[in-house]
């Protein structure tokens, strides 16, 4: 896949197709490798963009734990934007990827024809106890391995456990996702996210329309899934039933049929 020079950090990412652009951001952990299902569906009608966080993938991993903010995240969408040479786009984000397509719909909303918002928050909900938990993992992950951490984390959640006891093939998917990223972007990544700034109070500026995702079984996104669908005039909300925090793959025929919808009816 090619390589981009943006921001000063080498991003790895995938381009598919012509026509209109879509662009895809994965979520914390994740990689370009998350969108494959919808590279192969949309490619065909529309040019398709998948891109390796800073941190993540194959993309460089800066070292400073300042260089990891949702800000500069969306900024690297730009960046990215620009050497490619796309002046308008429909920008898809799952998880974390939502989020900086957040920030990224308050700073550049002139280059959105759309948006997609999959499982995700302008403020993700952390009580003290994922706090705590995810303090320990940061420990491991730099000193044991991201491996160490993954299995720390699967055993102190009994409703992960739970499911990866039940689906073991999906364990080894999570775990090979998460092994694709760096340690310096595992433990600096996650605390631009503890940082995130909440954007509730600017919903109201996005004007473009919107198409909001809900795996039913995302719980603990649900709320702030509804202040999203509230809070952005124009948005429409797809509640994908069996899905948890990833229908994107959990359920991509689902999720790429109401996609392709709301490609075919947004102004480009």
């Amino acid at each position: 896949m090619p390589i981009a020079d943006v921001n000063g950090v080498k991003l790895n990412y995938e381009i598919a197709g012509q026509g209109n652009a879509v662009v895809c951001l994965h979520g914390y952990s994740g990689s370009s490798q998350d969108w494959g299902n919808q590279i192969a569906a949309l490619s065909p009608t529309h040019k398709v963009i998948a891109w390796d966080e800073r941190g993540h993938g194959k993309s460089a991993a800066p070292g400073r734990e300042e260089d990891y903010t949702i800000e500069i995240f969306a900024d690297d969408v730009f960046g990215l934007l620009n050497v490619l040479g796309i002046e308008k786009c429909c920008l898809a984000g799952h998880s974390l990827g939502g989020a900086i397509a957040l920030q990224f719909a308050l700073d550049h909303q002139e280059m959105l024809s759309g948006l997609v918002l999959v499982d995700t928050s302008s403020k993700f909900p952390m009580p003290l106890a994922m706090f705590e938990m995810r303090k320990k993992m940061n420990e491991i992950a730099r000193s044991q391995g991201i491996e160490a951490a993954f299995e720390f984390e699967v055993a102190s959640d009994p409703q992960r456990s739970e499911f990866f006891q039940e689906y073991p093939d999906e364990k080894e998917k999570e775990r090979q996702r998460v092994l694709s990223v760096s340690v310096d972007g595992f433990i600096y990544t996650w605390k631009s996210i503890e940082r995130q700034k909440p954007l509730n109070h600017r919903l109201s500026e996005i004007n473009v329309p919107t198409l909001i995702y809900l795996g039913e079984e995302d719980i603990g996104l649900a709320d702030e899934i509804q202040v999203l669908n509230k809070g952005i005039a124009n948005s429409e909300l797809v509640t994908v039933k069996g899905a948890g925090h990833s229908p994107h793959y959990e359920a991509p025929d689902v999720f790429n049929e109401a996609l392709l919808r709301f490609l075919d009816r947004i102004n480009w």
